[in-house]
């Protein structure tokens, strides 16, 4: 029952983190990554704007450099041309000609150069040399400006009308548009962006269990070490500190991801304009990012897993915080349980693209990997409640509400017990005074 003794415990857990620079600091690194991330995109693409680049080209077959320079006639926003080419005739040895483009190079008079060989139709490799060569959208342009320029030239040379059967190759090109079928019927929904979404979801969810379950480890061995428990237990029962412990710490995770949903919120909202008006050209990659889409249903079940899956970790932590004197000793037990949590991290990767499986439905069923596993499996297929849904949430609640009385009877004995950590054979009997 809850009374103002537990509400003191848990205002004491919660006012004691939520006010520490730790806190404050770890809460506010993930939004300023979020704003460096996009708002630095937005404010250097707006600052650093590209300039002309110029390339010098050794067309050795005598018959690209026409068609290629026609290929890219782009300009940049201030309506200056986007690339100079010129052509550079060998005259004497090709070696000597290229080691005078990379000195030009190398004193800034030219960007670049490419070197197209004379038999460019059989080999189908041209060389690019640039003193910058991390643009990878501009070397793809090229790359497709070439291609087009060689297949075009063989299918002439095979009396094959080119042009017309290029528009016939492009008037084929399909673009598969997904959709999910539900009992309202068909939902528009871009499978990459709702995979990438659950897989971050279900990566915070499976790091905010491990970590605030670490705390009340912690904690309880603090307050163990500093004979601050026997104090405290002089006018609250064992059970009802452990449970103020373990909900007090639970609302300043719930503080943090509320932090973090709402930078989550607004990437999935504005991330792709954002990185549009920046410039950035990848149209698959601003697809993906604009489609990122977080819908209400996903954000209570989000919050509801991570409440069941803390309290069935944290209750665990607590127990080792009572076995042990210090953490140095409770790292050996710490460890079985947080790699519980990232085996089943590990599964919801694989889950995540065939949620309806019956390994997934079994799987997701099991305490320990139900918060990941069974969360991946509701946000890949929101709108659409997964089988089992319901039965794992009540399987849930019923390991949790068990597993903390459990623990209670290791956790009133192990936090007065000092000296030597208990053994096992100790632990079991606990479980029975």
């Amino acid at each position: 029952m809850f009374n103002k003794k537990l509400g003191a415990v848990i205002k004491r857990e919660y006012l004691t983190r939520v006010r520490t620079k730790g806190f404050i600091i770890g809460t506010l690194i993930f939004p300023f990554l979020m704003v460096l991330i996009f708002g630095g995109v937005w404010l250097f693409g707006r600052f650093f704007q590209p300039e002309t680049k110029t390339y010098a080209i050794i067309d050795n077959s005598g018959v690209i450099y026409d068609d290629f320079v026609q290929s890219l006639p782009d300009t940049l926003k201030n309506g200056e041309p986007k690339f100079i080419f010129s052509e550079v005739t060998i005259t004497g040895d090709q070696n000597d000609m290229i080691k005078e483009l990379q000195a030009d190079v190398n004193n800034k008079k030219i960007d670049g150069y490419l070197v197209i060989p004379e038999d460019i139709l059989e080999v189908r490799q041209v060389t690019f040399s640039a003193r910058n060569i991390s643009d990878f959208e501009e070397q793809r342009d090229f790359e497709r400006a070439l291609s087009r320029i060689v297949a075009n030239m063989r299918l002439e040379m095979k009396g094959y009308p080119a042009e017309e059967i290029r528009n016939e190759m492009n008037q084929g090109w399909i673009k598969l548009v997904s959709a999910q079928v539900t009992e309202k019927g068909e939902v528009s929904k871009n499978s990459v962006s709702n995979y990438l979404m659950t897989y971050l979801m279900s990566y915070f969810l499976m790091l905010f269990i491990m970590s605030y379950g670490q705390s009340v480890t912690r904690s309880v061995i603090e307050e163990k070490s500093q004979r601050i428990t026997e104090t405290i237990i002089s006018s609250i029962k064992p059970s009802e500190l452990m449970v103020g412990k373990l909900t007090g710490i639970s609302l300043v995770g719930i503080t943090q991801m509320a932090v973090f949903g709402f930078f989550l919120y607004l990437m999935a909202s504005f991330g792709g304009p954002m990185l549009n008006s920046a410039g950035v050209r990848s149209g698959e990659f601003l697809e993906i990012i604009s489609n990122l889409s977080l819908s209400i249903p996903v954000l209570l079940f989000f919050l509801f897993f991570f409440l069941l899956g803390y309290a069935l970790y944290a209750a665990l932590f607590a127990a080792i915080g009572a076995m042990v004197n210090t953490e140095d000793e409770g790292q050996q037990f710490l460890m079985p349980v947080i790699l519980l949590n990232i085996v089943g991290f590990l599964i919801m990767i694989s889950v995540a693209k065939n949620p309806d499986t019956a390994a997934a439905f079994w799987i997701s069923l099991f305490p320990f990997f139900t918060p990941v596993v069974m969360f991946c499996r509701i946000a890949v297929s929101d709108p659409v409640m997964p089988s089992g849904a319901y039965l794992s949430i009540g399987i849930m609640i019923v390991s949790v509400y068990f597993l903390i009385k459990l623990v209670g009877k290791i956790y009133r004995v192990g936090i007065l017990m000092y000296g030597k950590k208990p053994s096992l054979k100790e632990t079991l009997k606990w479980l029975k005074y």
